[in-house]
């Protein structure tokens, strides 16, 4: 099963629309304003079949729950070289390049999902969600959302308002700096 997402709406939108290969939507999720964290999955019918929101803030735990029952744990929002994430419960690895889209999921030797950029009708860039079995469709697609929206960049300054828990102060280009002079430095 093919899913396509746009990628201005992943950046920009509360809104994004989730459709297969012939353009008929499929899922439509939402973000909350008053929690940007909180990301849930509604069918075509407006019924909400799964969210994922946070669990605990101390330790950064997320929960994605399918029809009110809670079916994996994220332990830590991904940021700077991510280049594996576990889903708890579940036992999902995510490997690949997590920042660029082209990602997958596997649980021991078999592949969940596939996620790879791609360009849609009219040139608009976004997402392409190959997913093996669409018993796994709304994790996955929660998955997806999750990670393209909340994983960071090294350049990029992180959103203050979200509070994700960047521990470092410190920006990446002042760290170049500081470790060059911290060579030509003689003791």
């Amino acid at each position: 099963m093919n899913l396509f997402i746009r990628k201005a709406d992943l950046i920009d939108g509360n809104v994004l629309v989730i459709a297969n290969q012939n353009k008929e939507t499929i899922f439509i999720a939402s973000r909350d304003k008053d929690n940007p964290l909180l990301i849930q999955l509604f069918n075509r019918l407006n019924t909400k079949i799964g969210e994922i929101k946070l669990k605990n803030n101390f330790l950064k735990i997320y929960g994605i729950e399918i029809n009110g029952e809670e079916v994996a744990t994220i332990n830590a929002v991904p940021v700077i070289d991510m280049k594996y994430v576990h889903i708890g419960k579940i036992n999902w690895n995510i490997t690949g390049n997590i920042i660029m889209s082209n990602y997958h999921i596997t649980k021991g030797n078999k592949e969940i999902m596939q996620v790879q950029p791609t360009i849609l009708s009219l040139g608009h860039p976004g997402l392409e969600l190959d997913i093996n079995e669409i018993d796994h469709a709304p994790v996955c697609t929660l998955i997806a959302i999750f990670l393209d929206k909340y994983v960071r960049i090294p350049n990029f300054k992180p959103d203050k308002t979200l509070n994700l828990g960047f521990k470092s102060k410190v920006n990446f280009n002042n760290f170049k700096k500081l470790e060059s002079r911290c060579k030509s430095t003689k003791f």
